[in-house]
C-alpha cells in the first residue's frame, strides 16, 4: 500500500481516525494561509497506522510507507531513516522525492535540494520535484533559482496553483512586484480560495505596488 504520490505539493495530510497529521514542506512566509487546502494522501484506521509503524519493513515500499507514517506523526528523523532505507533498496524518483520532503520539513533545505536533484534527473517531468526544489531555494533566499524551478513546474503543469503562488513570492522578494502580482492573480484565478494570494495582493496594494 503506497501512501504518497508524486503530485504531493504544499501540504500533505495523513488522516488517522478522527485525527489528522499534517506535514508542511513549503516555505510560505510572509503569507498567511487562513484556509490551506491539503492534499489527502491516505485515510487510515488506528489499527492500520499502528501496523505500519510496528511491522518490520522488508521492501522499499514498506520503508516508504513507514517513512510517511513517521513523518505524519512528527518523527522527521525517523521518517528520513525509513526513506533512506527505501532509497537503498530502490533508488526511484519517488523515494528520493519523499526523503527530500522530510528533509525540507526538518529545515535541511540544502540536503533536500540534493534529493530533489536526483528525483529530477530520474524523472525530468516530475513537476512536484521542481516545485519543491523551488520552495527549498526560496527558503534559502535563492530567488533566481526558485523562479527557474517554479517556472519549470508551471511549464509541466499549467494549473499548478501553488507554483504560481510561490513564484509570486520569489518575484516579490526579487523586487519585481509586477510579475509577483501576475502570479498571485493567476493563483487566485485557478483557486479562488487561495487566501494567501489574496493576502499578498492586498499587501502590495497597501504599499503602492504596481
Amino acid at each position: 500500500m503506497k501512501l504518497i504520490h508524486k503530485t504531493f505539493t504544499i501540504l500533505s495530510t495523513l488522516a488517522l481516525g478522527s485525527g489528522v497529521f499534517v506535514s508542511s514542506n513549503a516555505f510560505l512566509a510572509p503569507a498567511v494561509l487562513a484556509q490551506p487546502a491539503p492534499m489527502v494522501l491516505a485515510t487510515l484506521t488506528q489499527q492500520e497506522f499502528n501496523q505500519i509503524l510496528q511491522t518490520q519493513p522488508q521492501t522499499a515500499e514498506d520503508y516508504y510507507d513507514q517513512g510517511l507514517a513517521l513523518q505524519g506523526a512528527g518523527d522527521l528523523e525517523g521518517a528520513i531513516r525509513s526513506f533512506s532505507e527505501a532509497v537503498k533498496l530502490s533508488g526511484t524518483a519517488d523515494n528520493y522525492f519523499a526523503r527530500g520532503l522530510a528533509l525540507s520539513d526538518l529545515g535541511d533545505h540544502k540536503q533536500a535540494i540534493a534529493d530533489y536533484n536526483v528525483a529530477i534527473r530520474l524523472d525530468p517531468n516530475f513537476a512536484a520535484a521542481f516545485y519543491n526544489r523551488g520552495t527549498a531555494r526560496l527558503a534559502l533566499q535563492d530567488q533566481t533559482g526558485a523562479i527557474a524551478d517554479l517556472s519549470q513546474a508551471i511549464k509541466l503543469d499549467s494549473s499548478f496553483v501553488a507554483a504560481y503562488y510561490s513564484r509570486g513570492l520569489a518575484h516579490y522578494n526579487a523586487g519585481n512586484e509586477k510579475l509577483a502580482r501576475q502570479d498571485y492573480n493567476m493563483a487566485v484565478r485557478l483557486s479562488p480560495g487561495m487566501t494567501s494570494a489574496y493576502y499578498n495582493l492586498s499587501q502590495q496594494y497597501q504599499t503602492g505596488g504596481n
